[in-house]
């Protein structure tokens, strides 16, 4: 009779396995993440945030929170900079207008911006959610193509395809995703 009564106080204290963030913590990208998500040194905040975020993404989809952040963060990284080539200061220049001029992004500097781009969407987001529940939906959808940080890393793109015959005007290195 003992045993029965133990059996079924077993049976309700845990039915769901819930996200086990420890064992992600070591990881480069999250960890990454963490450090972006944190102001004013409060570590411990910026990884109850992510874990929530990731705790919320576990709930739609059990199991894959990792592997949506991933392919999250890896459709967001930016492969592409823009910078701004100021007009001519002669009085009758030809191009009398600024140019953009395309220049090619490391990959890692590209995640860190791909990152950034992700904590900025999610901000902009309405604030009546909190910011775990923006954080995850902004992932989520980066890991599908869509949201507002995929659409920005698709027009820059589309801008410096469009300028990729002024490459040869800036100083920075022959760019090597864009043909001429």
């Amino acid at each position: 009779m003992l045993e029965a009564i133990q059996d079924k106080t077993s049976l309700n204290v845990k039915l769901k396995d819930t996200f086990n963030f420890l064992g992600i913590k070591k990881d480069p990208l999250v960890g990454k993440m963490i450090n972006l998500l944190m102001k004013n040194g409060k570590r411990s905040k910026a990884e109850k945030v992510l874990n929530r975020a990731f705790q919320m993404l576990d709930e739609k989809y059990p199991g894959r929170a990792l592997h949506i952040f991933y392919f999250g963060v890896f459709e967001a990284r930016r492969d592409i900079g823009i910078r701004l080539k100021p007009r001519a200061k002669k009085r009758r220049a030809v191009n009398a207008y600024s140019v953009y001029l395309p220049y090619s992004i490391s990959p890692l500097r590209g995640l860190n911006s791909g990152m950034r781009a992700l904590l900025v969407a999610s901000r902009r987001r309405p604030s009546t959610r909190p910011f775990w529940d923006n954080l995850s939906q902004e992932i989520l959808e980066s890991s599908l193509g869509k949201g507002e940080v995929v659409s920005q890393r698709y027009s820059l793109n589309k801008l410096a395809d469009s300028n990729k015959r002024r490459v040869h005007l800036g100083s920075l290195p022959i760019f090597p995703l864009i043909s001429h």
